[in-house]
């Protein structure tokens, strides 16, 4: 087992403790232990020797984990109390057991807080997930309480999604825990972040499928909306900006937000901010300002992560910051 603190830029105020941990088991219950939002308990049903590994990584009150299985195992628990956990599976040998049905690769499941849960695996099993509390979902609909959502997602706690969305979701938690940015705390703090707001957003296209719980917006407000946003996108272009923060600063939902920009930029808020950020950067680099650098044009426009500026640059403009930088020179 490993475990290390890191600085956190996810709330306001003093930086809350993260955590990387990894367990590797060798017994059923001692694997049920090693992820905290989940109060749980594991009992071996198949036969042979058990082998499960636990990968979480933990930035203030968010965790994502990647877990494996070798034997079948039956789960019992509930999800901790400032936490509802989505999860998903990436490999299954065959079906799953969860709450009285059984489900496949294709199914996600929300563990509520409160609320008992009964989950059967088979023999083989790979699944990620992420844990968040249900006050940060406040920018889906800013008027309802994070209780709503608890009640929400206990009555609601499994659906079949094979879309794109879900597929997206999985594979970037998944990417999280093989690959987690190393060990410097503004790389895990930018992943973990970018994952809540990648999360968040998933579920409110799932809540697209429920038009009943979704607030309305009237077309003509998208233009005042993308505007309002794009100003502060703007103004604080070096600030880690959340999606969540925008929507609580401009008062509208998240889904007004998503809808506005989509109709007037074609892309979501967060596709939007790093192309105005890369473009910022781009100004930068070919601009005539002596001394200018990769990893101070980086910090100026709000990559913390300076890998992914150059991924994210080099995949936008088709050559590395650094080739940019040169050609100027």
């Amino acid at each position: 087992m490993h475990e290390a603190s890191l600085p956190s830029p996810l709330a306001n105020g003093p930086a809350p403790q993260a955590s990387k941990r990894v367990v590797h088991a060798r017994d059923a219950e001692e694997q049920a232990l090693g992820l905290a939002p989940l109060d749980q308990s594991y009992q071996q049903l198949s036969s042979g020797k058990f082998s499960g590994s636990l990968f979480s990584l933990t930035v203030g009150d968010v965790t994502v984990f990647r877990e494996t299985l070798n034997q079948s195992v039956y789960q019992t628990g509930h999800s901790e109390a400032r936490h509802i956990t989505i999860a998903v599976a990436c490999e299954l040998s065959e079906q799953a057991y969860w709450n009285g049905r059984h489900i496949g690769e294709d199914a996600v499941v929300a563990f509520s807080p409160g609320r008992e849960f009964e989950l059967r695996t088979p023999s083989h099993a790979v699944c990620v997930g992420i844990s968040l509390p249900p006050r940060m979902l406040h920018s889906l609909a800013p008027d309802l309480s994070p209780e709503h959502w608890v009640r929400h997602f206990a009555s609601m706690d499994c659906w079949m999604d094979g879309g794109r969305a879900k597929s997206a979701l999985a594979a970037r938690l998944e990417a999280a825990c093989l690959d987690p940015s190393g060990s410097e705390s503004e790389g895990l703090c930018a992943e973990v972040r970018d994952l809540t707001e990648l999360t968040i957003d998933y579920i409110a296209g799932i809540l697209d499928r429920h038009p009943a719980s979704a607030p309305k917006l009237r077309a003509g407000s998208y233009p005042r909306i993308a505007r309002r946003a794009r100003t502060v996108m703007t103004e604080r272009m070096d600030e880690p900006i959340s999606i969540t923060g925008l929507c609580d600063e401009l008062g509208c939902s998240r889904r007004a937000l998503q809808y506005a920009f989509e109709s007037i930029f074609g892309v979501n808020p967060v596709a939007y901010l790093r192309t105005l950020r890369l473009a910022a950067a781009r100004k930068a680099l070919t601009s005539d300002r002596s001394g200018t650098t990769v990893q101070g044009v980086a910090a100026a426009v709000g990559f913390a992560h300076l890998p992914r500026f150059a991924k994210d640059y080099a995949r936008m403009y088709g050559e590395r910051p650094s080739e940019t930088l040169l050609g100027r020179r």
